[in-house]
């Protein structure tokens, strides 16, 4: 994956939207930090475009910028829109369908209390 944007020793700012614009028949990722604790990347999916069923083995959030989602989280399918935020514990099986042109920011919490 490529290199994070920002580093967590300074103050920095981005508008998610314009730091991912939706690109025609594909899926874009950007990370944006990636420490030991933390890595948050923000996606840009174009209608149709899908993630197959995976697991991450970290604490997951994902809020939604703009767009729509059918989310399937542990065998729930979820429809997420904008503003919505969803959490999954490490290791739950999802996929992802976009319904519409969608951002989102994923944030992975490497090391978490328990």
């Amino acid at each position: 994956m490529a290199k994070a944007l920002f580093q967590t020793d300074k103050a920095s700012h981005a508008n998610l939207l314009d730091l991912t614009p939706v690109v025609e028949g594909a899926t874009v990722s950007k990370p944006l930090v990636n420490t030991d604790a933390l890595r948050q990347v923000v996606f840009a999916m174009d209608k149709g475009q899908i993630m197959s069923e995976h697991r991450a083995p970290f604490l997951v959030v994902v809020q939604v910028l703009d767009g729509e989602l059918s989310f399937v989280v542990g065998g729930h399918t979820r429809r997420l829109v904008a503003h919505d935020w969803l959490i999954m514990p490490p290791n739950e099986p999802h996929d992802l369908d976009a319904i519409e042109p969608t951002r989102f920011l994923l944030t992975m919490v490497k090391e978490h209390a328990k």
